[in-house]
């Protein structure tokens, strides 16, 4: 192997987790000893109520009254029933792997934007991910043969056929160090500049210090025919969101991010919290996360989780609600995240306020915008009148919702973590929406100089509406349409001081103080 030339992961490819098969979610980011036993314990009644039912009814008949009793158990899809022979319900396989976190089965895959193979490689990493991640996370930002041939050479595990074969596939290519990575738009500008980078991604630069919130950036994907027909509309919101729109519209690596000063991390889902995007950027990059409670099970322990999955070189930050921290001249401060549990639930996630001398922007991912929330932004902002942005999910009457749900029509949800612990009382007890009611949007408009609204988190890119199922590129999540910004325009034009839509576009910085 010659060492004399460069090397980079290709801007195609982002690496994924999961735990043997099952994708990396909160469910399987932890381990509770309580779901093994639910599992273990609904397995060994369901058996036992078939040999019961088998004395009294004939196999079709209890194989019958078995499939409705199964039916009312919540997360009876880890299970199944046998045709013939042997017991009667056994585990489904996998289903360890999709409820408890199993370091030893681990696997770092790496989606392929380009070839869009069906059956994507895997490193079945275990418990020496840190030392894939350390490599993984050079490759992101570029390096020497030499340099990679002595990094390899210092791993606890051989790794260098994984990255002769990763190089075969083209996953890994050679570069031109020379050749810029970042778009020239993301390194210009002295003034405070906000960024949307899809779903909840966030990039605020000024002239000094540069943070990311949440980022959840795809591979580049060379669109199918398919794609074409799915993913492009004029109908979908994201027309608004790039310039051009289309199939040549603007893509944007994690690799292609700019130099950051951090990145902050809201909750734990994993299209916020997304541990192959934070596995690409560099080690000593400080991730900012949200406070974690030993008896909150619903929780998932993030700086834990960081520094099990990529390594003790990561520096991670804990940041409770009403704390503030600097990162050159932004000013940084968690406050309480409201939604996505039910009201039984407490969380420590956050949201953030990022202010400097000029500029404030508020992100508040999924959460709802409540009467507490509305009166820290006002508390923090009303005597000063910076141009203030505030991203949220959109405007609602402010009625609340008959319980918390991630789909209408599930109770439960195989990625979160909330149904395992919900007290049966609580599933139906009012939650407030997400987003911010139009009372309180009005509130914050007469007290605080609100410029600009950002409807986000709804993923709005076409890497989001890929429709084929077995797609490894497929991440099912909802989408503005183009009726839902016109609402939104409507009533926001009808608030009296009240703000904009954010007239920025994907990856391009836009410019927030006044001139």
């Amino acid at each position: 192997m010659k060492r004399n030339r460069h090397l980079r992961l290709s801007l195609f490819t982002v690496p994924e987790l999961s735990i043997g098969r099952a994708p990396l979610t909160p469910q399987n980011s932890q381990v509770d000893p309580k779901r093994v036993a639910y599992l273990e314990g609904m397995v060994a009644y369901l058996n036992g109520l078939f040999e019961d039912l088998r004395k009294r009814h004939s196999r079709t008949e209890a194989r019958s009254r078995l499939d409705r009793v199964l039916s009312q158990l919540p997360y009876s899809e880890l299970v199944k029933i046998e045709a013939s022979g042997g017991p009667a319900v056994t585990e489904i396989p996998g289903a360890r792997d999709r409820i408890a976190f199993n370091q030893e089965r681990l696997q770092i895959s790496l989606l392929d934007g380009l070839h869009r193979r069906t059956k994507i490689p895997a490193i079945p990493a275990g418990r020496h991910s840190p030392d894939v991640s350390h490599v993984i996370s050079k490759l992101s930002q570029g390096v020497s043969e030499q340099t990679l041939a002595r990094i390899l050479g210092g791993c606890r595990v051989g790794l260098s056929q994984v990255i002769q074969g990763l190089r075969d596939l083209q996953f890994i290519e050679e570069s031109d160090p020379s050749a810029p990575m970042v778009p020239q738009q993301l390194l210009e500008g002295k003034t405070d500049r906000l960024t949307w980078l899809g779903h909840a991604g966030i990039l605020l630069q000024t002239a000094r210090s540069s943070v990311c919130v949440d980022p959840f950036l795809r591979p580049h994907i060379k669109w199918t025919e398919k794609d074409l027909k799915s993913s492009f509309s004029h109908s979908f919101g994201e027309r608004f969101f790039f310039e051009p729109y289309g199939p040549h519209l603007s893509q944007l690596s994690p690799a292609q991010l700019p130099p950051l000063d951090a990145v902050f991390v809201t909750h734990q889902d994993i299209d916020h919290c997304n541990l192959g995007v934070l596995m690409m950027l560099p080690e000593d990059l400080p991730i900012v996360v949200p406070d974690y409670h030993r008896d909150h099970m619903w929780e998932v322990d993030l700086s834990a989780l960081i520094q099990r999955v990529l390594g003790r070189r990561r520096k991670v930050i804990r940041l409770s609600h009403g704390e503030t921290i600097t990162i050159g001249n932004i000013r940084a401060t968690a406050f309480p995240f409201f939604g996505e549990m039910p009201s039984s639930l407490k969380t420590s996630w956050n949201c953030y306020l990022f202010e400097t001398d000029q500029t404030a922007v508020a992100c508040t991912a999924d959460s709802a915008v409540t009467d507490e929330s509305v009166d820290f932004l006002i508390h923090r902002l009303h005597r000063k009148r910076k141009p203030f942005v505030l991203c949220a999910r959109l405007v609602h009457t402010g009625k609340a919702s008959v319980g918390y749900r991630d789909e209408t029509e599930d109770l439960f949800n195989f990625t979160r973590l909330w149904a395992w612990y919900v007290p049966i009382w609580d599933l139906f007890q009012p939650v407030e929406e997400l987003g911010i009611s139009e009372s309180r949007l009005r509130k914050l408009s007469r007290r605080t100089n609100l410029r600009f609204y950002l409807p986000y988190a709804m993923g709005t890119a076409p890497w989001f509406r890929i429709q084929e199922v077995n797609d490894p590129l497929r991440v099912p999540m909802a989408n503005l349409s183009a009726h839902d910004l016109h609402a939104l325009s409507d009533t926001l034009k009808a608030i009296p001081r009240g703000p904009s839509l954010f007239p920025g576009k994907f990856a391009q910085p836009f410019p927030l103080a006044e001139a």
